[in-house]
């Protein structure tokens, strides 16, 4: 498919606090589409562009019935976008689905059209071979034209090679109403029976009159006290904490300098604070062993993980619930990625070690 380049361009990476999803830029409305299912209880998500850089992304429409939210980031987007117009479909026409699968790379899958009958809760879904993963949702499908025919959306659990999308006709559809609704700013439902743009928590809706789950559509997901935690020493050390997070409940990262910081629980015991700093080198082991066991860089630890030197803080879950522990906690927690940024480097050039992978390796 020749237009591939250009749309892998227009195709994002959503991620929320308990989840990673797709999505696609239309450049018109300067928005951003993927499935409600995916920035469900959110209201600010990181939108992570096919350049690597993240961007915090705002969620201002949400429409239950079809499972489309619409997204918008901090600042415009340069990125092509994505043409989305009416199109019929037939059975064992090609498509391919584009996305994230399981926090991978962006990934093109092809297939066919299997069906285009299915129907859920009535709404109308395009069934298709090609490989629909979590992560995958919200992201385009698009035919040998490069056209987009539907937004990737769920799976069949238990099945094998059956997946769903919606339809083009409901993203037109959307696309039509939020252009016409001139929303800008906010958090707004639009009611699963009328499709009326609700702006603030209502039991009924204001047009129609429907009962509305109330706690599914309006509510913001809480976060727990590890969360809150950790997500204020972020923020204290000056750390994005939408942007530190990873997709997966209780696990951020960030970048200090040169050096991958992972926040996580383990366990439900302990929370780790971890930093990859360098491969083991092909010569010098003993001095290299003889540093990293001279606690010489306590509070921290060196650790060992097949070839890749860590960085390593460790701290039981019941500390936290000491006040007199918290304040140290959070700042021995956030000060290793600034240790670690000095770390790796000296084990480049005092041992010869080689850049752990994920490292961004400093200029100079």
């Amino acid at each position: 498919m020749e237009q591939i380049e250009k749309i892998k361009q227009s195709v994002v990476k959503v991620i929320g606090g308990v989840s990673t999803g797709s999505g696609f830029y239309h450049r018109e409305l300067d928005a951003i589409f993927t499935n409600f299912h995916v920035v469900a209880g959110e209201r600010r998500v990181a939108i992570q562009l096919p350049s690597g850089e993240k961007l915090v992304g705002r969620v201002l429409t949400v429409n239950p019935h079809t499972d489309i939210a619409v997204l918008r980031a901090d600042r415009p987007l340069d990125l092509p976008g994505l043409t989305v117009g009416a199109k019929t479909l037939k059975q064992q026409e090609p498509v391919f689905a584009l996305g994230y699968p399981y926090d991978l790379p962006f990934t093109i899958t092809k297939g066919i059209v299997s069906s285009v009958d299915y129907v859920d809760r009535e709404v109308r879904y395009i069934q298709t071979d090609a490989a629909i993963n979590p992560g995958n949702s919200g992201g385009p499908l698009v035919d040998s034209n490069g056209e987009v025919v539907g937004m990737n959306t769920m799976v069949l659990r238990d099945a094998q090679n059956i997946g769903f999308a919606l339809p083009v006709d409901y993203l037109v559809e959307e696309i039509r109403m939020f252009g016409e609704d001139g929303v800008k700013d906010g958090f707004h439902v639009r009611c699963p029976s009328c499709a009326g743009l609700l702006h603030q928590k209502v039991e009924y809706c204001d047009n129609c009159g429907v009962q509305l789950d109330v706690s599914r559509l309006f509510e913001e997901r809480p976060l727990d006290a590890v969360e809150q935690f950790v997500e204020d020493a972020l923020r204290k050390a000056g750390i994005e904490p939408v942007l530190a997070r990873s997709g997966s409940w209780l696990f951020w990262t960030y970048y200090r300098g040169s050096a991958l910081n992972r926040i996580f629980v383990y366990r439900n015991d302990f929370l780790f604070s971890v930093a990859p700093l360098s491969k083991l080198p092909h010569k010098n082991l003993v001095e290299l062993f003889t540093y990293t066991l001279s606690n010489a860089a306590a509070p921290y630890q060196f650790t060992l993980s097949d070839d890749i030197v860590h960085l390593a803080y460790r701290t039981h879950l019941a500390d936290l619930m000491e006040p007199a522990q918290r304040e140290r906690i959070a700042t021995e927690m956030m000060k290793l990625g600034e240790r670690a940024d000095e770390l790796d480097t000296f084990l480049v050039q005092k041992f010869g070690c080689d850049w752990a992978t994920q490292s961004r390796k400093e200029q100079g």
